[in-house]
């Protein structure tokens, strides 16, 4: 899912059913991408919601420009925010059949999402038997193959999970590493060695 909408400074304490439900859809295979906040704050400090949700299964995303810098018109969080995605001066559709340029992480986390879109695209036929069968685990090798390829930037050291922009090609490279000739089980412990994300209880 795509969540390009949310709660500037809420606090997942406040929003547990909010919260919970990423946890349920990711009990299902389904990861979600969010928009963190269009504001030069620290999310770690001041909450967010969707992006401080705790949930494994949300991929919190800030906005980066084209010279690879943090977009100083968005949040950050070394805890909180996973990974940085090209948002400024995206082109977008509009209102009247027309086309413009917008700023803003809405702009960052749809490319999130659709890279996983693309990286289920990729995947071999062991994997899609393995996720129908181990739905929440190969989810979250997912995120895990989509955030161990991005490209470090001195930028973003500091100021997400990552430290780190999304590069397709490196998370469709990682997706063929799955090894189709080992079990489900043997392919999650390898994905969890790479202990990028927070692994689930």
């Amino acid at each position: 899912t795509n969540a390009s909408f949310g709660v500037d400074a809420g606090q997942p304490s406040a929003f547990l059913l909010w919260c919970a439900i990423y946890d349920s859809l990711g009990m299902v295979g389904i990861l979600n991408a969010g928009a963190t906040a269009n504001q030069n704050w620290d999310i770690d400090a001041v909450g967010d919601i969707p992006t401080a949700c705790p949930s494994p299964f949300m991929i919190s995303v800030t906005n980066t420009t084209r010279f690879d810098l943090r977009n100083t018109g968005a949040a950050y969080g070394l805890t909180t925010i996973d990974l940085g995605a090209p948002g400024t001066t995206i082109m977008s559709t509009t209102t009247g059949n027309s086309y413009t340029t917008m700023t803003g992480t809405s702009m960052a986390t749809p490319h999130v999402a659709g890279t996983v879109a693309l990286m289920w695209a990729a995947a071999c036929q062991q994997m899609i038997n393995d996720y129908r069968n181990y739905p929440d685990s190969l989810a979250l090798i997912m995120k895990n193959y989509m955030l161990s390829g991005t490209d470090p930037l001195t930028n973003l050291s500091g100021m997400c999970v990552t430290g780190g922009r999304l590069n397709l090609n490196n998370a469709l490279l990682n997706v063929q590493t799955y090894n189709c000739s080992m079990t489900a089980v043997q392919n999650v412990e390898i994905s969890e060695s790479l202990n990028v994300y927070p692994n689930p209880a």
